[in-house]
C-alpha cells in the first residue's frame, strides 16, 4: 500500500467515525476494523496515557502495572509532547481521574 492510499485510507476511516449515526454503533464499527488483539493495544495506550497525564508513577511503574514495555510507555510518552498545548487540556480534562 502506498502513503497516499493509507492517508486515504485514514481520512475516509476518520469520515466515516465522523457520521452522526455512527455514534450509536461504534462498538459494532470498532469490531469490524479492529482484531481483539488491535484493540487490546488501543485499550493499553488509553491507560498508558491516562497514566503518564496523571504523572504520579515513573514510565518502569506503569509498564510493570499494566504488563506492557517500557518502549510502549515511551512512544506514548513522546506522542503527548508532540501534541498541541490545547489538546492536550482536553484530553487531560477528559481521562485524569475524578
Amino acid at each position: 500500500m502506498s502513503a497516499h492510499q493509507s492517508s486515504q485510507g485514514w481520512k475516509l476511516f476518520l469520515k466515516l467515525l465522523k457520521e452522526p449515526n455512527m455514534q450509536a454503533h461504534l462498538e459494532e464499527f470498532f469490531d469490524l476494523f479492529f482484531t481483539s488483539n488491535e484493540k487490546m493495544h488501543l485499550s493499553a495506550r488509553v491507560l498508558i496515557i491516562q497514566e503518564l497525564l496523571e504523572n504520579q508513577l515513573t514510565q518502569r511503574e506503569i509498564a510493570e502495572q499494566f504488563n506492557v514495555s517500557i518502549s510502549q510507555i515511551t512512544r506514548g510518552s513522546n506522542a503527548l509532547k508532540n501534541t498541541k498545548h490545547s489538546f492536550y487540556e482536553k484530553l487531560a480534562n477528559h481521562l485524569r481521574a475524578p
